[in-house]
């Protein structure tokens, strides 16, 4: 459903949502594009857009309906990345489109997507670091229980991809991802 315009009302009706930062991310890519065009006269400069990219074989779900081709690994090359610069902020990639993991399940040679994005006028924000074991690089584990929590390991992870060159990054534990930031 087209709800681009209400939640721009919604952001507009509101002093703080007036003035305080407001990233809206989307998988897919028409839905950017059209609050790009609405956010086009520059008043509502507190607003970034930033475009979410999915698994490489995956599409936005709006190209594959339209029976399009494009897909996410497309859209991480660096001629999709100037594509995407036309319509958004940033974009938010899997932290394992920025450092894949090796078959040993450790951290691989980080790709050059970061770079590529930094190159066309993208912020980096991947998502999602998470302190379980589960989630880490197998280097990273503490013990041999995947549902441990590992704070210790998480804040590696965060610190490893801060040195990548992200500008940002989602987590499902921000009190550790801001123990990664000070750490730096």
């Amino acid at each position: 459903l087209p709800l681009e315009d209400q939640l721009l009302a919604t952001l507009a009706a509101h002093d703080y949502t007036r003035t305080a930062p407001v990233e809206i991310q989307s998988f897919e890519i028409g839905n950017l594009k059209y609050l790009r065009g609405k956010l086009a006269d520059g008043t509502r400069g507190n607003i970034r857009l930033l475009q979410l990219l999915g698994d490489a074989e995956a599409q936005p779900y709006d190209a594959a309906a339209a029976g399009g081709r494009l897909d996410y690994a497309q859209m991480m090359t660096p001629a999709g990345l100037r594509e995407v610069a036309t319509y958004a902020d940033a974009i938010g990639p899997s932290t394992r489109a920025i450092i894949p993991l090796t078959p040993r399940q450790t951290l691989g040679v980080p790709t050059s997507l970061v770079h590529d994005a930094h190159a066309v006028g993208l912020e980096v924000h991947p998502y999602t670091f998470r302190p379980e074991n589960l989630f880490l690089p197998r280097e990273l584990w503490r013990g041999d229980d995947p549902c441990s929590v590992n704070e210790a390991g998480a804040i590696a992870e965060i610190r490893i991809y801060l040195a990548t060159g992200i500008d940002a990054f989602f987590t499902d534990a921000p009190a550790i991802g801001r123990k990664a930031l000070d750490g730096r």
